[in-house]
C-alpha cells in the first residue's frame, strides 16, 4: 500500500481504523468477519474523511505502535475464539513525522473452524459484506456450521426408492461410463448394483446397514418433483441473455423442464457447446488450429464448479448467465478455499462428494483442483479479460469475459479514446508503452492521449512506471493475477511453441 497517494476504498478485503491512540473494540468484529468470510487487510492508522458528500481515506499515523501490539496480541486470544494471525502477518509502515501504520493480514479461517466469534459467545459471530462487518443471524450461523460439512450430500434420504429416480437419465450416464474403458465391465451389474458401484445408493453406517439413495444421488439423478420434497428450494437456471431488448433468449430451468443435476448439466453444456464461436487460427503453415477447445473447457469447469460446490440446502437458486460481454456462474455457498487460491492452485474441498464423484466417474470434470487453472488458462490463450470470483458468506460469483479488457467495459466507465488506449495496450501482451508508442498506435493526438491517460490512472485502471521521459503505462494487475500469470506461464510457453511448430 502506497500511503503517499489516493487511498483505495474500503471493500470486502480492505478495512481502515484510525486507532490513533489505542485499539478501538471494533477491531475484533473485522478480524471475525474477515476469518469467516474470506479474509482480508486490517489497516489501523487511517481515518476516514467525508466531505461534501464523499468519503475518502487518509493516513492519520499511530504514535506508538509496538505498544499497541503489545495490547494486540495480549488481547486476542480472549476476545477472539480462533485466529489465523501470526507475527509474519503484520507489518509497522514508518510515516513521516514519527507516525506509523500497522497493517494486519487476516486470513479465512478453515472452514470446519468456523464460526469464529467473539468474548466467547457464538451468538458475537459477523462476517463481511461489502465493507461492512454484520453480526450474524441465527440463520446465518447455521450456514456457517453447514459449510463446514464436508458430506453434505452423503446423507441417506428415508423414505426414497429407485422409483424416486429418472430412469432415462441413468442409463445416458450408463452408456457415458461403460464407453470409458476402466468402466466398462459396469454394463454386467444390474441396475441396483450399478447404482450402489456409482454412489446413489449406499448403506447406512449406523449399525442397521439399511441402504437407500444418498442425498447426492437423488440430486443428480432425481425426479424434479421427488428433489423438491428434500430441498424445496432446488432450482437450476440458465439465462441466454446476449439480445438486450429480449429478457431473455433461451431459458433452461430445473422447474419449468423438470429436470435434475444431470440432465441440467447435459442441456446446458450442450447449448453453450453450440453458441461458441468458432474461432481459429493459422499456423506458418497456413493450417488450421483450433482454439476453441480452451473456451468450452473453462465453461465447462465453471458450470461443474457450480453444482459440484453448491449447497443445496439453501435458499438461494444456482443460475448461470450468458450476457454479451461475460458468462456468470452463481451458486449458494461459500467457497471452502480462499477466492485468491482459486486461480493458481490445485487445492480443492468438496461440499458434495457423491455430486462430485458422479461427475469424476463421467470424465467431465479435469483433475481434482485444477478447474480454476483451466478457466485462467483460457482466457490467457484467447487474449480475454481475466476472470474474477468473489465469494462471501451465501453465495459464490464467477465471471468469465468473452472480450478483451477494453471490450469488458461496454461504454459504462470509460469513454471511447480511453477504450482506443486500453485496446492497445491489451494487443501488446499489456506490455508497458509510452506516451509517444500509444500516440503512434492509437493516431491520437498529444492532448487526447495525455488527458486520458491520466483520467484511466485516477480511475486506477493504468498504473504508471518511471518518471520524466521514461515515464510508460500499462494495465494494473491484481496480486491474484500475477500469480497465476507465473503459473500459467510454462503451459502459455508450450502452447506457443506447438502453435509455431
Amino acid at each position: 500500500m502506497n500511503y503517499s497517494k489516493k487511498l483505495p476504498d474500503e471493500d470486502e478485503h480492505l478495512e481502515y481504523k484510525a486507532n490513533a491512540s489505542k485499539l478501538s473494540s471494533d477491531i475484533w468484529e473485522t478480524i471475525s468477519a474477515f476469518e469467516n468470510t474470506d479474509g482480508g487487510l486490517l489497516i489501523l492508522g487511517v481515518e476516514e474523511i467525508r466531505k461534501n458528500g464523499r468519503t475518502s481515506f487518509t493516513p492519520c499515523g499511530l504514535k506508538n505502535p509496538q505498544a499497541m501490539l503489545d495490547i494486540f496480541w495480549s488481547t486476542i486470544n480472549n476476545k477472539v475464539s480462533e485466529s489465523t494471525i501470526t507475527n509474519n502477518d503484520i507489518s509497522i509502515i514508518d510515516l513521516t513525522n514519527d507516525l506509523s501504520i500497522i497493517e494486519i493480514n487476516v486470513h479465512p479461517i478453515l472452514p470446519e473452524k468456523r464460526p469464529v466469534f467473539l468474548n466467547g459467545n457464538v451468538t458475537s459471530t459477523f462476517f463481511r459484506k461489502g465493507a461492512t462487518d454484520l453480526k450474524a443471524t441465527s440463520d446465518e450461523l447455521k450456514i456457517l456450521i453447514r459449510n463446514a460439512d464436508d458430506q453434505l450430500d452423503t446423507q441417506i434420504m428415508d423414505g426414497y426408492s429407485a422409483d424416486d429416480l429418472e430412469m432415462d437419465d441413468i442409463q445416458a450416464y450408463r452408456k457415458i461410463l461403460i464407453s470409458r474403458p476402466q468402466y466398462s465391465n459396469y454394463a454386467e451389474y444390474d441396475i441396483s448394483t450399478f447404482l450402489e458401484k456409482i454412489g446413489v445408493i449406499s448403506k447406512k453406517y449406523d449399525g442397521t446397514a439399511d441402504k437407500g439413495i444418498t442425498a447426492g444421488g437423488l440430486l443428480f439423478f432425481g425426479k424434479n418433483n421427488a428433489i423438491l420434497h428434500k430441498f424445496p428450494y432446488f432450482q437450476l437456471d440458465f439465462f441466454d441473455k446476449t439480445d438486450p431488448s429480449k429478457r431473455w433468449i433461451k431459458r433452461i430451468s430445473s422447474i419449468e423442464d423438470n429436470l435434475n443435476i444431470f440432465s441440467f448439466f447435459t442441456n446446458t453444456m450442450n447449448y453453450i457447446s453450440s453458441s461458441l464461436k468458432d474461432p481459429f487460427e493459422l499456423n506458418n503453415q497456413l493450417e488450421r488450429i483450433d482454439t476453441e477447445g480452451s473456451m468450452q473447457v473453462a465453461l465447462r469447469e465453471a458450470l461443474l464448479n457450480m453444482l459440484m460446490h453448491a449447497d443445496y440446502y439453501s435458499d438461494i437458486p444456482l443460475e448461470t448467465n450468458s450476457f454479451i460481454n461475460y458468462y456468470e456462474f452463481v451458486n449458494p455457498g461459500q467457497m471452502k478455499i480462499p477466492s485468491s487460491d482459486f486461480f493458481t492452485t490445485n487445492r480443492s474441498r468438496t461440499r458434495n462428494a457423491v455430486i462430485s464423484k458422479l461427475f469424476v466417474q463421467m470424465g467431465r470434470a479435469e483433475r481434482a483442483g485444477h478447474g480454476g487453472t483451466k478457466i485462467y488458462e483460457a482466457a490467457q490463450m484467447n487474449n480475454f479479460r481475466e476472470p474474477k470470483i468473489t465469494t462471501n458468506l451465501r453465495s459464490t460469483t464467477l465471471a468469465i469475459w468473452k472480450v478483451d479488457y477494453a471490450d469488458s467495459f461496454s461504454g459504462k466507465t470509460i469513454n471511447d479514446h480511453e477504450r482506443t488506449i486500453l485496446k492497445h495496450i491489451v494487443t501488446n501482451g499489456n506490455r508497458l508503452q509510452s506516451r509517444k508508442d500509444i500516440e503512434e498506435s492509437t493516431k491520437l493526438t498529444r492532448s487526447i492521449v495525455s488527458r486520458n491517460l491520466s483520467s484511466l490512472l485516477d480511475k486506477e485502471i493504468l498504473i504508471k512506471v518511471g518518471t520524466g521521459r521514461t515515464t510508460k503505462y500499462t494495465i494494473a494487475p491484481s496480486d491474484e493475477q500475477l500469480m497465476a500469470q507465473m503459473q500459467m506461464m510454462p503451459n502459455l510457453i508450450r502452447n506457443m511453441i506447438n502453435r509455431k511448430s
